[in-house]
């Protein structure tokens, strides 16, 4: 342990880890977790992009006559896009939920070790936690969770449509 980080923490016990270290391993799994949420949003979105423009160009080309054609390439990409919307959506709540864990360990470390405070942005000078952090925390992570609802429902809506079509027949 440095001599800087000794005396930012605090003296230690020959076995207890350096809570600058325990806070810098600590941001680090935040950062890799982040880095997972943020591939898997990736890898999602472009699939939905593929399966719409795939449903829009079947749709258009069964749009003369909406017979069966309507109903054999339309519904299982509708099908297929709201089973990924829901797969999607447990696996970024899942590592939403991990980085959010890393946070309330991050958060209870500071609160330990009050030193380790100037290292964190705060709202109050008496307090070493930021309040508004859980809160800018869910904040951020709203569109990453809300994303795979909103395709669901469009892909529902999609589905109904290319039912409409075929039973209408216009």
């Amino acid at each position: 342990m440095s001599e800087a980080g000794a005396s930012a923490a605090g003296p230690q016990p020959a076995n207890t880890p350096d809570p600058s270290a325990l806070l810098s391993q600590y941001r680090s799994e935040i950062r890799f977790e982040g880095e997972i949420l943020s591939a898997r949003l990736s890898a999602y979105l472009t699939a939905q992009s593929f399966l719409v423009i795939a449903y829009a160009s079947s749709m258009a080309a069964g749009w003369s006559k909406p017979g069966v054609f309507t109903l054999l390439v339309p519904l299982p990409l509708s099908i297929l896009g709201f089973v990924l919307s829901v797969d999607a959506w447990a696996s970024l709540r899942a590592s939403a939920g991990e980085i959010e864990a890393w946070h309330r360990r991050q958060q209870e470390l500071i609160d330990r070790h009050r030193a380790l405070a100037p290292f964190w942005p705060v709202e109050r000078a008496d307090s070493p936690l930021d309040p508004t952090l859980d809160l800018r925390f869910r904040q951020g992570a709203r569109f990453a969770l809300h994303t795979p609802w909103i395709f669901g429902f469009t892909w529902t809506y999609l589905f109904g449509v290319a039912i409409f079509l075929w039973v209408w027949k216009p």
